[in-house]
């Protein structure tokens, strides 16, 4: 397996490099779109091992997004022609996913399930099945789960997967079906141009330096601005919790919050923002884990106290225009307040930090070009960022 990934990875490399060469031909001069430069991120640092075998865009804005919840369909990765399993499609056990499921047989039947990963990391995987007596073989460690005689989502456990070509060993029971499985972790931090990736739009430097400092993290130099966009819970309008006054529960700086009952609840916080870039989050929170969601995408996880406390996750980069931050709170758990503090990034400093103190601009209208990107190339290299 290992070295499998070596080669695919090798393979990618020489294909990017072959488009480079042929791209510094005498009277070859294309514009670099953001294609190019996702290809040079996901390859230079070494985040191919997560592509399938034929790249399309979507899973390059996969991994370069951070995103870490995937769902496959059992009919559409099992081995065929080798698991001896009935594909079918009608519905007397339940609703299901995907065009269909996979039925075992009468004895306990092994389903080999294949896949890539785009992005590693600690999975919660969950699986839709009906039967009981599921076996699950992950990397030589085998968990047995239970299901329903009607397909049943079930959680099969926590296991850490590394990016790339993955097989898990399904074993059926006795009639047993298996419908999708799952797999989730918190997502990370996206690494995304203001306006989303957009493939065939033209390389721009002012996609190159956003990037690059979400990449590398470096938004947290700058100064803060003076003033922040706050927004006290308790002036939400929603019903999943509700408004107290708890002073030996902490101090709430509106005196007032909001506090979640005998079960969960979600609190939405409607942002708009003047113009994109990148803001500290600042939320005063209690109970654990509180999970926030930003924008629908990115989801952070925070272990708070049994009080309310202020959290600050620095540098998050947000779009003009409407967002959202959820807040989902753990039964009993709680929330005073939403703030939001610009980072005041100068421009001319960011061309310093990145080393682009004078871009070459040898593409078209003085933008990146083949050139540059060769740079850029080296300097991602040196800096060799995991993902």
């Amino acid at each position: 397996m290992q070295r499998y990934r070596t080669m695919k990875n090798i393979i990618h490399i020489f294909l990017a490099l072959a488009l480079f060469l042929f791209s510094t031909l005498p009277g070859y001069a294309a514009e670099l779109t953001q294609r190019n430069w996702m290809i040079t991120l996901v390859d230079t640092l070494g985040w191919s091992y997560g592509l399938p075998d034929e790249p399309q865009d979507p899973d390059y804005i996969n991994i370069l997004t951070g995103n870490r919840a995937f769902r496959f369909e059992a009919e559409d990765i099992y081995a065929q022609g080798e698991d001896n399993v009935s594909f079918m499609s009608f519905r007397n056990f339940g609703n299901f996913s995907g065009r269909g499921w996979l039925h075992g047989t009468r004895k306990p039947t092994a389903v080999h399930l294949r896949f890539t990963l785009p992005i590693a990391g600690e999975y919660q995987l969950q699986a839709h099945l009906r039967q009981a007596g599921h076996q699950f073989s992950i990397d030589g460690e085998v968990t047995t789960v239970d299901a329903k005689q009607k397909f049943t989502k079930v959680a099969v456990g926590n296991f850490h997967l590394q990016a790339g070509e993955q097989e898990i060993i399904l074993t059926l029971p006795q009639n047993g079906s298996i419908d999708y499985i799952s797999l989730t972790a918190a997502n990370l931090a996206a690494i995304t141009p203001a306006e989303g990736w957009l493939p065939d739009a033209p390389l721009t430097w002012d996609v190159v330096k956003t990037t690059m400092l979400q990449l590398l993290q470096l938004a947290e130099l700058f100064p803060k601005a003076p003033t922040s966009q706050v927004i006290e819970a308790e002036d939400l309008a929603q019903t999943d919790a509700k408004v107290v006054v708890i002073p030996h529960l902490g101090h709430p700086s509106g005196g007032k919050w909001l506090r979640s009952g005998p079960t969960s609840a979600k609190i939405k916080f409607p942002i708009t923002l003047i113009e994109s870039g990148f803001y500290d989050l600042s939320l005063r929170v209690m109970g654990k884990p509180i999970n926030i969601i930003v924008s629908d995408h990115q989801e952070i996880t925070l272990e708070a106290k049994a009080y309310l406390d202020d959290y600050t996750f620095k540098s998050l980069y947000f779009f003009a225009g409407d967002n959202n931050i959820t807040v989902k709170l753990p039964p009993g758990g709680g929330v005073d307040r939403l703030s939001l503090t610009a980072r005041q990034i100068d421009t001319t400093m960011v061309s310093t930090l990145l080393g682009l103190d004078s871009p070459l601009g040898s593409g078209q209208n003085n933008e990146p070009g083949n050139r540059d990107l060769d740079n850029l190339t080296s300097i991602l290299a040196a800096f060799g960022v995991k993902r």
